[in-house]
């Protein structure tokens, strides 16, 4: 995992799982969790950022357990 110190330049990127999967865009920062929209909105621990590229944030995370996240 790589540290992201400034999780704000994160929205409106979007996200994509490890499997490849595309869940949408970060739509807000709170405290330790990115909210993604896309199908669902999902609520996602910072913890599980792989890679941010200044495009994309990359999960650690397949699709299934990103939903597990489901708000």
């Amino acid at each position: 995992m790589s540290t992201i110190h400034d999780l704000e330049r994160m929205v409106h990127k979007g996200v994509r799982t490890k499997d490849g999967n595309d869940l949408g865009n970060v739509i807000a920062i709170e405290g330790s969790n990115i909210t993604v929209q896309g199908r669902k909105i999902l609520k996602i621990p910072s913890q599980f950022i792989d890679l941010y590229n200044g495009s994309d944030v990359f999960l650690t995370l397949d699709a299934k357990e990103a939903y597990k996240y489901k708000i």
